[in-house]
């Protein structure tokens, strides 16, 4: 008797669940219907407009950045190559200048000046190597572990 009347209890809330559900959902197909109006229509159709709008505008915004950034550049380089003719330019008046004719031709050539002698003097370079050889030989330093087996051993004698 107990099983029957449990079940016939579970028939009888599964068929008022099922009866909520369909009121439920007729209920919300019903306030789906008050709010679908032309207007509201309208409305999502106007906010969808203006969202797909915005993000055409963002993506030319950040088009037209891109741009400008190149702009940018181009115009430093510009200035950077009218430098650099500038300095070529100056370079090039120098070069066909007097003074640098003289130079040149004192450098190169050998060429003096009325009333000065030319005094040519031998390489210097074996001279000074020589010099410096024994400077050189007389700094080598001891290295770092026997610098401390001295100081740690008591031979720190200040060499």
């Amino acid at each position: 008797m107990r099983l029957l009347l449990k079940s016939s209890i579970f028939a009888i809330l599964n068929r008022y669940k099922h009866n909520y559900k369909i009121k439920n959902m007729q209920h919300y197909i019903n306030q789906i219907r008050q709010h679908a109006t032309i207007q509201n229509g309208t409305l999502l159709l106007a906010l969808i407009i203006a969202a797909a709008w915005m993000f055409g505008t963002m993506d030319t915004l950040q088009k037209n950045f891109a741009y400008q950034r190149e702009v940018d550049t181009k115009r430093q380089e510009l200035e950077l190559d009218k430098l650099r003719n500038q300095n070529l330019e100056y370079q090039q008046r120098y070069l066909r200048s007097d003074e640098y004719l003289e130079l040149s031709a004192r450098e190169y050539l050998g060429k003096t000046s009325p009333g000065e002698t030319l005094v040519v003097l031998p390489d210097s370079s074996k001279i000074v190597d020589e010099v410096d050889a024994p400077a050189q030989r007389a700094e080598v330093k001891p290295s770092n572990f026997s610098q401390w087996v001295r100081f740690l051993s008591g031979r720190n004698d200040g060499s």
